[in-house]
């Protein structure tokens, strides 16, 4: 959890800075769609808030974009169609596609959409670098050595 808290803190200085597209909901839709937990949110609403207070917007809009997407990634992923892992290009490319143009009517900014385009294809090998480290290198509580 500690180096995905500083990957996201660095997607967030990333994202406000360089990049035109948006790492951290990125990020956090792959790892909802991998792992539904409850952690998500708590890292959907903090990112939320720091991706807020670096763009210098309302500090609740980032929170409330990425809470919503977040919940809607973990109703989607506890479907039948979740096995399919190519199935992440078109959430990610809808929910960011929502989530600019709400950002968009709220902050009265032009709606980018060569950014969103960029984000749904990188979505896929994010989606693959988070499930291999979160199956290979977290540790589970679940997980019981027999002796």
């Amino acid at each position: 959890m500690k180096t995905l808290i500083i990957i996201l803190i660095l997607a967030a200085f990333l994202q406000t800075t360089i990049l035109p597209i948006d790492l951290v909901l990125l990020i956090l839709i792959c790892r909802a769609y991998v792992i539904s937990e409850k952690e998500n949110l708590y890292l959907a609403f903090a990112f939320g808030l720091l991706t807020s207070h670096l763009n210098l917007t309302g500090l609740g809009l980032y929170s409330l974009i990425y809470l919503i997407t977040v919940q809607i990634v973990q109703l989607l992923s506890k479907s039948n169609l979740a096995g399919n892992p190519l199935l992440i290009m078109p959430i990610s490319l809808s929910l960011i596609t929502l989530s600019r143009t709400a950002e968009s009517i709220v902050s009265h900014t032009a709606f980018n959409f060569s950014g969103v385009i960029i984000a749904s294809i990188l979505s896929l090998p994010i989606f693959y670098l988070i499930r291999i480290w979160e199956e290979r290198f977290v540790i589970r509580k679940e997980i019981k050595l027999k002796v």
